[in-house]
């Protein structure tokens, strides 16, 4: 990611707290921004325009942060450290120089192996994995936008939301989907399915809301819904 592109997603996620944000994408906006305030110092005519900037771009400052924060396996509100003088700020410097956590976390798809834009709805990861019943786990949409689409679940699971960082991508602007909804992983050989954090929610065919960052274990035949009763998936056996 270079210096616009990273400029350019910070500002079209200005308020977004959800999902993971690599290394360039913070550092290259953390420079775009102190060079304009350095600019503004230096400029007289430009001093009184200083408190506009630093205001307008306070929350996607933050939001980076947070989602950056996420991006090393940390709770976003780790941010607060920035509160503490000189010690808090160090401790954020350090956590933001981390490299990305390996694979999916609870925040969401690793950033640095995001699917491309564009990608067939089948894409998966070449590492198909086998359910116990030593079959090809997959989901199907029964309802909603992407309805009739099937997907494979691979070793590394997959992720459901509007982001192009899903493996799942629900088009933007379908009610209740958050951007980061929720994910299908694999613990101990058992699949499980996770609500990331979503606004509205994650729900089991049978009504059971899912409480955020909760795996619940699931199998073939399990339905679930993404935000509303629209947006139906069933896990099945491929």
């Amino acid at each position: 990611m270079n210096m616009g592109e990273a400029i350019a997603t910070v500002f079209k996620n200005y308020a977004n707290f959800n999902g993971r944000s690599r290394r360039s994408e913070y550092w290259y906006f953390m420079l775009f921004e102190y060079l304009v305030l350095f600019v503004m110092g230096v400029i007289p005519i430009f001093w009184f325009i200083i408190p506009i900037w630093v205001l307008a771009t306070l929350l996607p400052n933050i939001s980076v942060t947070w989602r950056r924060l996420h991006d090393t396996g940390r709770s976003g509100a780790y941010w607060a450290f920035n509160l503490i003088p000189l010690v808090g700020t160090i401790l954020l410097i350090v956590w933001c120089t981390e490299d990305s956590q390996p694979g999916d976390n609870i925040y969401g798809h690793n950033p640095k192996t995001a699917p491309a834009v564009g990608m067939s709805p089948a894409y998966t990861s070449p590492h198909r994995a086998v359910s116990p019943n030593n079959s090809f786990l997959g989901v199907q949409c029964i309802s909603g936008p992407l309805q009739g689409q099937t997907y494979t679940v691979s070793t590394q699971g997959i992720t459901f939301g509007t982001d192009v960082s899903n493996t799942v991508r629900i088009p933007a602007g379908t009610p209740g989907v958050s951007r980061m909804h929720c994910a299908i992983r694999w613990q101990q050989g058992v699949p499980v399915l996770i609500d990331l954090g979503s606004t509205y929610g994650t729900c089991m065919g049978d009504g059971k809301k899912l409480p955020p960052n909760y795996p619940e274990r699931i199998a073939a035949g399990t339905r679930f819904y993404i935000g509303g009763w629209d947006v139906l998936f069933q896990v099945v056996n491929i």
